[in-house]
């Protein structure tokens, strides 16, 4: 069983966390991270996957805890990521029934000349 440690700064540990966490997705974020994850967000998650807590009400974590906490907090960006480039119009996205879960892929360009595919075949006037 690994040692388990208290977070004595939860705010500190939250920010260093999200930041820790986009920065393994990109290492030149530039955007607001306010704008994917708060960090009462990530203050809540703690909470809620912490081992315990101790006499003084702080979370209680192992090394196993905060790595999952680590990876919660890097899906959350990455897939509000995703959803914002879905806003944008720039992937596609839907709903996979079978695996309960949004599904995002890269929209297809057309070549600029090109015309869409006619889905009617015109039929030419016999004479």
């Amino acid at each position: 069983m690994s040692e388990v440690y208290a977070i004595t700064n939860l705010e500190g540990y939250a920010t260093q966390m999200r930041d820790a966490a986009a920065k393994s997705l990109s290492e030149n974020h530039n955007d607001n991270l306010d704008e994917y994850v708060s960090i009462d967000q990530i203050i809540n998650l703690v909470k809620n996957e912490c081992v315990g807590f101790d006499d003084e009400n702080r979370p209680l974590l192992d090394e196993d805890t905060n790595e999952k906490i680590f990876e919660n907090t890097a899906v959350w960006i990455h897939n509000v990521g995703l959803a914002k480039l879905a806003a944008q119009d720039l992937v596609e996205c839907a709903w996979d029934d079978k695996s309960n879960e949004m599904i995002f892929w890269a929209k297809e360009k057309r070549k600029s000349n090109a015309k869409p595919k006619s889905r009617r075949k015109n039929k030419k006037s016999e004479g």
